[in-house]
């Protein structure tokens, strides 16, 4: 199937292997700054995206988030071969409603991330200014890939375009490029900004 052809790319590149030397740098306790009020965010599905910050509470180190995240990553590339495997037995018709599916199963993915590790992130590696950039810049990047797989998911939720056959193939490339974006994605979290997540 061509979904294994994405698995077989390589999973580093000089800039990772540039983080992966952050990430074994030691670094000192991190102190708490104080908490800022959070920017306003232009779209209301994107702001509940963002990790609350208030004065009075912080996100504390939870030894079951990477386990969950892993297993939403699992997940995700489960409902993208259901997509691929529906294409591939011409069952179009059925593609809208996983598709519908996998954009609430990432929504819930990239909450969870946003509040529980991008905040805890955020607060623990302050004082350390290597592993900070490394967080951000995966901060960052997630902030990009979210809002181009929604609006993937938004274009395509009617059941409109199966009917052509361009709209079809328009469909497929960027399902595929969808595909690749994730799985290298999820394959750096794992093994680059996932091993930052520790006690303070």
């Amino acid at each position: 199937m061509w979904l294994k052809t994405i698995f077989s790319k390589p999973t580093t590149s000089t800039r990772d292997d540039e983080k992966h030397d952050a990430v074994k740098k030691s670094h000192s306790q991190q102190s708490v700054p104080p908490a800022r009020k959070p920017a306003p965010a232009p779209a209301t599905e994107r702001a509940a995206l963002q990790p609350a910050k208030s004065a009075g509470s912080q996100i504390e180190y939870d030894e079951k988030l990477i386990p969950q995240l892993k297993g939403d990553h699992a997940a995700l590339l489960l409902m993208y071969s259901t997509v691929a495997n529906k294409m591939s037995a011409d069952k179009w018709d059925a593609v809208p409603a996983a598709l519908r599916e996998m954009r609430m199963a990432m929504y819930g993915h990239l909450l969870t991330e946003g509040v529980k590790l991008y905040s805890y992130m955020r607060r623990s590696l302050a004082e350390d200014p290597a592993l900070h950039d490394v967080y951000r810049s995966y901060k960052r990047e997630m902030d990009g890939i979210g809002r181009v797989a929604f609006d993937f998911f938004d274009k395509y939720q009617g059941k409109e375009w199966v009917v052509s056959r361009d709209a079809r193939v328009t469909f497929k490339d960027e399902f595929e490029n969808l595909g690749k974006v994730l799985v290298d994605r999820i394959t750096r979290e794992e093994n680059i900004l996932y091993p930052l997540y520790i006690p303070s």
